[in-house]
């Protein structure tokens, strides 16, 4: 594996000093008493709604919020909600936080809560795995300080992505690079059994390599490579159940030269080699 450079930050987003940490963490379902405008004082709070939907009630208006929407929710905020029996939600309350640039326990300058959509792929999926590890090391019934020192480097991360994700939302930066990533999909999906390199996917659509590959990443999951060899795979799969070419004929087809190498990728890809793949599936 290539070693990755990453190195030591210029700046912090945390005012010198500062170190946010997780309060708690609670549940909230149907089961949970409302009624009553409240706020957390001196405290954050992240909201991501898991099942269902409902609105959260604001002293002067409401938002509808939805299943896999992230709330950033400043300190002294009033807000209720107003649920469905099929509704689940999390929160996580932060103490000690002081953005800078912000007064103290501000995620964002808004005056309402930010409401983030936080897909599956890309940066989301990075989002969605700290939340779910934070879950877990809620649930753990051991208090330690080992425990809590944990949860609050996994709730400063989570807090950095969070912002970074609420500015590009805010600049319209995540949209553009979600319309390149499709973009990018949509060139591969015509050319993918060409002998396309990343040099041509980028010199037709006038980007450069390192934007193309992480902009790929970002909306797919997958590299640009790894996104044209399971396409081609895929192709060879369907040629395999129906038609009667042979596994060179379709190792051409499909893109590759060498038959050997194409018969490698496949298994390692599949699980088995092409010909037993068309025995086994054809019976």
């Amino acid at each position: 594996m290539p070693i990755i450079s990453i190195g030591t930050p210029k700046r912090s987003i945390f005012e010198p000093g500062s170190r946010p940490y997780l309060e708690s963490v609670e549940t909230i379902n149907h089961m949970t008493p409302f009624g009553t405008l409240k706020s957390h004082q001196d405290m954050a709070e992240f909201l991501f709604i898991e099942k269902g939907h409902c609105r959260m009630l604001l002293p002067d208006r409401s938002i509808p919020l939805r299943a896999d929407d992230l709330v950033l929710i400043n300190s002294g905020v009033l807000h209720d909600f107003k649920i469905h029996t099929s509704f689940t939600a999390f929160t996580m309350h932060i103490s000690s936080l002081h953005l800078c640039g912000l007064p103290p326990g501000h995620l964002t300058k808004a005056a309402v809560p930010v409401v983030l959509r936080v897909g599956l792929e890309g940066n989301h999926s990075f989002l969605r795995t700290l939340m779910r590890e934070l879950q877990l090391l809620a649930a753990l019934n051991v208090e330690s300080d080992a425990r809590n020192e944990i949860a609050a480097v996994l709730v400063q991360a989570f807090i950095i992505a969070s912002i970074e994700l609420a500015r590009k939302k805010e600049t319209g930066e995540e949209n553009t690079s979600f319309n390149m990533g499709i973009r990018i999909k949509e060139y591969i999906d015509a050319h993918y059994l060409e002998n396309i390199k990343l040099h041509d996917i980028a010199e037709a659509l006038h980007i450069n390599l390192y934007y193309l590959s992480h902009t790929f990443k970002d909306v797919t999951g997958s590299s640009p490579m790894q996104y044209i060899i399971r396409r081609r795979i895929d192709e060879a799969q369907t040629l395999l159940l129906t038609t009667n070419m042979t596994i060179t004929d379709i190792a051409m087809q499909c893109g590759y030269n060498n038959s050997n190498y194409f018969q490698s990728v496949f298994s390692n890809i599949v699980g088995m080699p092409p010909g037993k793949y068309r025995k086994t599936w054809s019976q």
